[in-house]
């Protein structure tokens, strides 16, 4: 089995981003690598995430995420954005949300590499 690599864009609060997708259900332990970039940032316009692992543990709890600079909707700079990794075990599910303050978008990328 290869990678499975997902991306998307989200223009308002999403509770489980993953549902419904080839990531709903990890298919072998492995790493799940999120790239996050926000059109913008500010005090009244932005994203934050969250990620839940199938364990229960949360290693991002209401995140804000970086905007891309110039703004710039559905760029993921790897410059600027917010990369983090995580190993994941088999048959977990991963509840990964967005929380929009504003108006803002959110361009992510998923990308899970089995062990």
């Amino acid at each position: 089995m290869g990678p499975i690599i997902l991306s998307g864009f989200e223009a308002a609060t999403n509770a489980d981003i993953l549902q419904g997708t080839r990531l709903q259900t990890v298919p072998a332990g492995g790493i799940l690598t999120f790239e996050l970039q926000s059109e913008v940032s500010t005090a009244t316009a932005s994203f934050a995430v969250s990620v839940q692992m199938p364990n229960g543990d949360t290693p991002l709890n209401n995140v804000r995420v970086p905007a891309c600079n110039p703004n710039a909707a559905g760029v993921i700079d790897e410059r600027q954005n917010l990369t983090v990794s995580f190993p994941i075990m088999q048959g977990g599910h991963c509840v990964f949300s967005a929380t929009e303050t504003g108006t803002s978008t959110l361009s992510w990328r998923v990308t899970y590499t089995p062990a």
